[in-house]
This record gives structure tokens, sequence and C-alpha cells, in this order.
């Protein structure tokens, strides 16, 4: 079958191209390359770049970065976002901040930008200015080339995202935040999430620096493991969040992204408090369902809109 290759595929072809090719000229990994490969298209193949929408140029990025996984062993952390998870975190954004014409959404532990890419796409109708917060260096660069290569606007920040940050009052925060232990006891210590002792997780030092991110009455939307609320310390989350906050809805993803039930993740919706501005909710507990059932997925819909009209009615 040789039917005309997409735009999409034009571009796919060209960035798996030249980042392969640049791979065994000058010895840097894939990931690197890729973000080289963007900068490259984005100036010297602007007729190609130019025809390509924002989804044809984020997809291309995506199966290229998928492409180069097939190359090389890459460590956990550097895995994309799928796009079905920042597409649904897009429109949750969306459906809680209709009534915003311009939005500042930072992005916890953003890697290569591509949860914000895909974010940005269900925004299109918005002014959105992105702050990306990344500390490995390799994802933080990767994330500025696609920025330039999307023609979309992230200030990226190289830095830890547990430590200080250097902005606040985002009306909005993402994140889809990596699960472990931090190791830097004295930051934590200095945080209502922090343990005593040991290590504490950085999942839940995330939730705490989302919630400092904010302006009051903004909103965390973060994909969060599924049993967050089970185990050690939880008391201490839940205290935090019914302290600073106003649960709003935790939404199951779809158990067919994930390879098994102990992987599984969910989107915690927290709300900042602010004094006599926001008030208690129902919390909204849903399983999302796959979104290759539209049937079922419209029945999610409805009942996201019902919840809304009884729990927000001027949105």
């Amino acid at each position: 079958m040789t039917q005309e290759e997409t735009v999409m595929e034009k571009l796919f072809k060209t960035l798996d191209e030249k980042a392969k090719a640049l791979n065994e000229d000058n010895g840097q990994s894939f990931i690197e390359n890729l973000g080289l490969a963007m900068e490259h298209v984005y100036t010297s193949e602007r007729d190609l770049l130019e025809q390509a929408t924002l989804q044809d140029r984020r997809k291309a990025f995506q199966f290229s970065y998928l492409s180069l996984l097939q190359q090389e062993e890459i460590q956990a952390n550097h895995q994309i976002t799928p796009d079905s998870i920042g597409l649904i975190l897009g429109f949750l954004v969306k459906r809680f901040l209709k009534d915003k014409e311009e939005l500042h959404i930072a992005d916890m532990a953003s890697g290569a930008g591509h949860l914000s890419a895909s974010v940005h796409e269900v925004l299109s109708e918005q002014k959105i200015m992105h702050h990306l917060v990344e500390v490995d260096p390799v994802l933080s660069r990767v994330s500025v080339h696609l920025a330039n290569f999307l023609e979309i606007p992230f200030d990226v920040y190289p830095q830890d995202a547990i430590m200080p940050l250097p902005f606040e009052d985002a009306e909005v925060v993402v994140g889809d935040l990596p699960i472990g232990y931090y190791p830097v006891d004295e930051r934590s210590q200095q945080m209502a999430l922090g343990f005593e002792e040991g290590h504490s997780f950085s999942h839940f030092l995330l939730i705490e620096q989302a919630v400092t991110a904010l302006k009051k009455s903004g909103y965390a939307f973060l994909v969060v493991p599924s049993n967050i609320f089970e185990g050690s310390n939880v008391k201490q989350l839940q205290n935090f969040i019914a302290t600073e906050t106003e649960m709003q809805a935790f939404l199951n993803l779809p158990s067919t992204l994930f390879k098994n039930e102990k992987a599984r993740k969910s989107i915690l919706v927290l709300q900042k408090k602010e004094t006599n501005v926001t008030k208690p909710v129902e919390v909204l507990l849903a399983n999302i369902p796959d979104f290759k059932s539209p049937q079922q997925f419209q029945g999610f819909l409805q009942d996201l809109n019902t919840w809304m009209d009884q729990n927000h009615p001027q949105n």
C-alpha cells in the first residue's frame, strides 16, 4: 500500500532519521539527539514544519521518542507521560477553569515536556504560560527544544522541583509525579510532608510543592499512585490535604494503561483553600473508562458535568 505519507509521518521520519544520524556522529544519548533533531527541523526545515499542526508536531515527537526507546535502555524517569493521560488532564483543567482566558500552568518534575505539550493541545483556545520544573539536565534541555519545535511558550527551570521554587501564584499545577524516596533529608525536614526519620516520599513532597506553588483557590491536577492513601504515613498526607486544600476528585485512570494493578495511577484534584471563597465539596470518586469505549467515556463525562453543576455551579 503506497498511500501518500501524512505530514505527521514525514515529520516523524525526519526527526527519527536525523536523531539516529546524529547519534552515529556524536555518541550522545538518543534523547539528547532527538532534542537536536527538533532544533534542526525548527531552523532548517521550516517548510515541512509549517505544514504541520500542533497535534502533528506533538505526535511526531512522541513517536520519535518511543522509537528511540527501542534503540536504548533508558531509566524509568525518562519515560514520557502517555498522551492519553495528558489529554485527560488538559480536559479536566478546561472543565474546572473554563472561564479563564489566561492561565499560568506549572508542571512539577516535567521531564521532556510531553505532559505540558498534551495539556496545551487541549487548551489551544486559552492563552497559556507554562512553567516547567525538571532537575534532569538532559530532559530539561529536550523540553526547551520541544517548546521551539511546537512553538508554544515554556519557561523551563532546570532545578529540583522539591527545592524552593522560583515562582508562585500559578492558577494550575499539573504533574505526573515520580514515585520514590527523596534523598535530601535537610530539605524534606523543612516541609510539612517530610518524615521525621529516614528518607521521605518524593511524591508526597511534590504534592506539597504543588499546593505551595498555587495561588489561593488555584487547582492541582496530579498523577499519583492509585494506592497513595494506603500504607504508612498516610495520616500525615490526609491531614495536609484537609488543612491546606479542598479535595475535589480522585479519578482512577484506565487499568489498560498500566502493566499491572500495582502500577496503576489516578488523578488527584485539589483546590488550594481561600478564606470565604473555597468550600468543601463532595469528593468525586470515579473510574475513568478506557478511551477506546466512547459510550462509557460519555457516561463518565455526564457524571463529571453533573458533579460540576452541583459543586461548582458557576463553572
